[in-house]
C-alpha cells in the first residue's frame, strides 16, 4: 500500500464514530435512613430493658425491719433570745450566778439533792432558789381571787405581783392552810430572794393548765390573767419593767397522761378537753415566749416525750431519770 493511501486510512480511521456502549456513572451510595432507624429503636428498647431490670432490682437502703427506733425525727421548738446587754448596763457583777425557779411539781416535787433544781445547778454551776407550788397553774381559775379556791392566789402572775411589789401577804395568809411543806418552803424562798441580786428567772409548769381545762389564748385580751398566754404575757412583762436585768426562761411541760374523774386515761397528746391538745398548748407558751422577747426550751420534743414513759411517775409526774433529762436540756441552752 502506498504511503498516501495508509494516511488516508488513519485519518478516516479518527473520524469514524464509536460503535460500542458508554459505561454509565456509578451514583454515591447515601445513608441507610431505614437501617439507622431500626438499629436506634433496638437500642433504646434494649436500654429500657436494662433500666426496667435494674429498678426492679432496686437497691439495698439499710432498712431492718426488726431494728426498732424510738427517737423523734421533729423540729425542737427552742428559741433563744439573750438578754440586750444595754439592760446589764452599771449592774455590777458579785461572781454569783443567781437563778430563782417558778413552777409546779416538776420542781416542787423533790427540793433535795436529787430534785430538778439540784439537777439544774450541778449541769450549769448557778445558784438555783426554788420557788414552785405544788398544784400550781400558769393561768388563774377565776377572774378574781376567791377564798374558794385559794390555788389562784399562787398562780403565776399573783406570785410575779407579790415579788415585783415585794408583798407577800395573801400568801402568808393562804399558803399555811395549805398543809404542804412544800408550799411553806416556797415561800419562804420568795420572801428571801432578793430580786436584785438575780440574774436569771425560769418558769417551768407542766400539764395541769391543761388538765383543768384553762383557756390557752384570747384573742380580745392578750392579757387574760384566765388564759394561759394572757398570765404568761402579763407576768414576763411585769418582771421586765420591774427587774429588766433578770433574763426570763420559759420551760415548756413535758409529754404526760393522766386518769381523770371517770378513769379515763388522758393521753395529752391526743385528747382535746376543748382548748386543744398539750402540743397546742406548748406552741401557745412558744408565742408568749417569742412575742415578749424572752428565751423558750421545748421539753415536750426534746427532753420527754411520748417515748420517754420510763421518765415518769404516775403518767407525768418526773422521776429522777426524767429530771436528768430535763436539767440536761436546760444546761444545753442555759447561758450564765
Amino acid at each position: 500500500m502506498k504511503a498516501d493511501e495508509e494516511e488516508y486510512f488513519d485519518k478516516t480511521a479518527q473520524k469514524r464514530p464509536h460503535t460500542g456502549k458508554k459505561k454509565r456513572k456509578r451514583k454515591k451510595k447515601g445513608p441507610n435512613w431505614h437501617l439507622i432507624f431500626f438499629l436506634t429503636v433496638v437500642v433504646i428498647f434494649v436500654i429500657t430493658i436494662i433500666q426496667l431490670f435494674l429498678w426492679n432490682r432496686g437497691e439495698a437502703s439499710g432498712y431492718d425491719p426488726n431494728e426498732h427506733n424510738a427517737a423523734f425525727d421533729v423540729e425542737l421548738l427552742d428559741y433563744v433570745q439573750p438578754l440586750d446587754p444595754e439592760l446589764l448596763k452599771g449592774r455590777e457583777d458579785d461572781g454569783v450566778t443567781t437563778v430563782l425557779a417558778l413552777g409546779n411539781d416538776p420542781l416542787s416535787d423533790d427540793r433535795g439533792e436529787e430534785g430538778l433544781c439540784a439537777q439544774m445547778e450541778k449541769a450549769t454551776g448557778a445558784v438555783i432558789r426554788n420557788g414552785a407550788f405544788p398544784g400550781s397553774t400558769i393561768s388563774m381559775k377565776n377572774t378574781q381571787y376567791e377564798n374558794s379556791y385559794p390555788l389562784d392566789g399562787v398562780s403565776l402572775y399573783w406570785i410575779t405581783a407579790a415579788l415585783c411589789n415585794q408583798n407577800f401577804e395573801l400568801m402568808d395568809v393562804i399558803v399555811p392552810d395549805m398543809g404542804s411543806e412544800s408550799a411553806l418552803a416556797a415561800l419562804r424562798t420568795l420572801e428571801e430572794t432578793d430580786m436584785q441580786k438575780v440574774d436569771d428567772l425560769i418558769l417551768f409548769y407542766d400539764l395541769q393548765d391543761y388538765r383543768d381545762g384553762r383557756t390557752v389564748y384570747d384573742e380580745n385580751n392578750l392579757k387574760n390573767l384566765n388564759s394561759c398566754f394572757g398570765a404568761l404575757t402579763a407576768s414576763i412583762q411585769l418582771i421586765q419593767e420591774t427587774y429588766p436585768h433578770i433574763r426570763i426562761y420559759l420551760l415548756s411541760p413535758t409529754y404526760g397522761t393522766y386518769t381523770d374523774g371517770a378513769g379515763n386515761t388522758v393521753d395529752a397528746d391526743l385528747d382535746d378537753l376543748g382548748n386543744g391538745t398539750l402540743a397546742d398548748y406548748v406552741n401557745w407558751y412558744l408565742e408568749a415566749g417569742r412575742s415578749n422577747g424572752i428565751t423558750f426550751i421545748d421539753n415536750y420534743y426534746g427532753a420527754v416525750t411520748m417515748d420517754d414513759t420510763d421518765c415518769l411517775t404516775d403518767g407525768f409526774h418526773l422521776n429522777q431519770k426524767g429530771r436528768q433529762k430535763v436539767a440536761s436540756r436546760f444546761a444545753e441552752v442555759f447561758s450564765p
